[in-house]
């Protein structure tokens, strides 16, 4: 590995980690209100902002991807490179992450009645989630540490292909992919309703993670840094969003916020604003150990994400609020349910976080004992 590049002192990843177990907390309440508040509530002024705040709950959770990824490029870079066991372990989490996100919208439990739905069934099944765009970023990410000789130049090109997917993603969008592909591969280029996180911008997110953290390890000053951050950020973000409606319509994108760069750059600037902001308050009290819970979700954020989502919307082994509540909560409701949740979710990261420090190895059977189950019933299941 290249010596220009500087090992990250632990301390040093705690904030990245809280700003992670902030993202998926967050999403919570995003898919409790999505699914469970009643839709008259659904405007005005307050749903309006609450619901421009929740556009950054995804983005956040795959920028923070990124920053994992580069944290764990210079870390273990070398071992990748060599294909060490590092490299396999990483390739195997990759694999088992993909495959959660597939399972989340597998439509039966029976893989003979899957085997007999249409294309437009399938649909569903396919649509490219958040989990899908990380780990697309993840393998074209390790493709290049693979491949790239020197380290220094990975955060160059990563920042080269996060604005080609940015400023392609209005004509890749207007393509439209699955006119021309086949399912499986055409939600990954397709906006919503069909994916609601496609590759174009969404990757983007990833790729700027991963550069933005390796510009923020190499600067010596981050103090300095991260304040001209947050306020440049901010500043960004405030000036496309009061300028939305003169530049709506460029690049022939006709809503702001469907795939816009202009959108996309909005996003980011708040994204970076937060990532600094919270490095500022780590260092100012990194002595009274605050965020302890949002490190945990953060640490555990695979596991939040899975739980809360069986738990708001079921999957192909249990119903969820949304279908024995659908959106019947008001406010209150909407608040006791996403606090009751979040507390769940805690407690329940924090037991498997400690499991697993414990007891890695059965962790590890348990997890793979499970998964043989499902496939087990999944493939001999004939009524679904």
């Amino acid at each position: 590995m290249s010596e220009e590049i500087a090992q990250p002192k632990k301390h040093r990843l705690i904030f990245i980690d809280v700003m992670r177990g902030l993202a998926v907390l967050w999403m919570i309440e995003t898919h409790v209100v999505d699914a469970n508040m009643f839709n008259y509530l659904k405007h005005g002024f307050f749903y309006t902002w609450l619901n421009i705040s929740n556009g950054y709950v995804s983005v956040a959770f795959i920028f923070c991807a990124g920053c994992g990824f580069w944290l764990a490029a210079m870390r273990k870079g070398d071992d990748y490179k060599s294909l060490r066991k590092p490299l396999w372990v990483y390739l195997r989490r990759l694999g088992f992450v993909i495959m959660m996100g597939y399972w989340l919208h597998i439509p039966n439990l029976s893989l003979q009645r899957i085997l007999s739905y249409s294309p437009a069934e399938l649909v569903g099944l396919f649509q490219c989630d958040v989990l899908h765009t990380i780990i697309i970023a993840s393998v074209l990410s390790l493709i290049l540490l693979l491949t790239i000789r020197n380290m220094k130049y990975l955060p160059y090109i990563y920042i080269v292909l996060a604005i080609i997917f940015i400023f392609l993603s209005p004509s890749v969008r207007a393509s439209n992919a699955m006119t021309y592909m086949p399912p499986w591969l055409g939600t990954y280029f397709v906006g919503p309703p069909v994916s609601k996180f496609p590759l174009f911008p969404w990757v983007a997110y990833f790729f700027a993670g991963a550069a933005f953290t390796a510009l923020f390890y190499s600067v010596e000053d981050k103090k300095k840094f991260s304040i001209i951050v947050a306020i440049s950020g901010f500043s960004v973000a405030a000036i496309l969003f009061a300028t939305r409606h003169i530049t709506e319509g460029w690049m022939g994108v006709p809503d702001w916020w469907q795939g816009s760069p202009q959108h996309t750059f909005f996003r980011l600037g708040g994204t970076v604003m937060t990532f600094s902001l919270l490095y500022l308050f780590e260092r100012f009290y990194k002595e009274r150990k605050i965020g302890d819970v949002l490190k945990v979700c953060g640490q555990e954020s695979l596991f939040v994400y899975i739980f809360h989502l069986m738990v708001v919307y079921g999957s192909v082994v249990n119903l969820g609020l949304k279908q024995f509540v659908g959106n019947n909560f008001n406010y209150y409701g909407t608040f006791l349910v996403t606090l009751l949740l979040c507390v769940v979710n805690y407690w329940l990261a924090f037991i498997w976080n400690g499991f697993k420090a414990r007891s890695p190895e059965l962790s590890f059977r348990v997890i793979l004992s499970l998964s043989l189950l499902f496939i087990v019933v999944f493939i001999f299941n004939p009524f679904g």
